[in-house]
């Protein structure tokens, strides 16, 4: 059973966090990363979730060898009220990891993400000002398809972290939750994760530090100025 789960959030560094636990010899993390289970469009139709979630997840352990820790990094989990319900419903001895990232950064990274993979036609200013019209209509369906545009052009809401976090601390006890910025994984590469060794009561190992996330962003249009502007005072007014 999963034991462990990287909950968020997306262009946080939810990657590289993973692969540096996998180099753990008692940690083993999902082929592929992120196993898509509890946000997968066909879960809440299952009749017996515990099930399904037991043999999508075997599907997923390939080459597992009988590590203590298995982890699931799919970031849209804590994003989702619904997600998060049933990861936890599925486990409720897991621990939970999250890492977090500047909400503004966090944002245009999943814009540049979503213009190159070619599903995002507007400019920033744009998308971020569009963005509640485009998701309205989809917050109350109980899963989302890959395609939906909840998932490709939730830029600013992704970042309401607080909300989010209340509804995790809400469900869990606090002890089984990890919470951790990017820049301390960055910055304080051995030290964030050796409290992450202790707080899965494992032995700590040496790491090799690697670039946690890499910017790929270019302005791209005059009005990304005030994109910008636009996110620092909604990010300021909601949280």
């Amino acid at each position: 059973m999963i034991n462990l789960h990287i909950l968020g959030v997306q262009k946080a560094g939810t990657s590289a966090l993973a692969s540096f636990l996998d180099q753990h010899p008692d940690i083993y993390v999902v082929d592929g990363k992120e196993a898509h289970i509890f946000d997968h469009p066909t879960f809440h139709k299952q009749a017996n979730k515990a099930r399904q979630a037991r043999l999508k997840y075997d599907e997923k352990l390939s080459n597992y060898q009988g590590e203590p820790i298995i982890c699931d990094a799919t970031p849209i989990t804590l994003f989702r009220e619904h997600y998060l319900k049933q990861c936890i419903e599925y486990n409720q001895n897991a621990k939970f990891i999250v890492i977090l990232r500047n909400p503004l950064d966090r944002a245009i990274s999943h814009y540049t993400m979503s213009k190159q993979r070619g599903v995002e036609k507007r400019t920033m200013l744009m998308a971020f000002l569009l963005e509640p019209f485009r998701l309205f209509p989809h917050l109350k369906v109980q899963s989302w398809p890959f395609d939906s545009p909840a998932r490709h052009f939730s830029y600013l809401s992704r970042g309401f972290y607080q909300r989010q976090l209340k509804r995790l601390y809400q469900s869990v006890p606090h002890d089984n939750v990890f919470v951790c910025h990017q820049a301390s994984l960055q910055n304080e590469h051995s030290q964030t994760l050796n409290q992450l060794f202790d707080f899965l009561s494992l032995t700590p190992v040496s790491i090799p530090q690697e670039t946690v996330f890499k910017s790929t962003y270019k302005r791209g249009h005059w009005s990304d100025c005030f994109a910008r502007l636009y996110a620092k005072c909604v990010f300021f007014l909601i949280r």
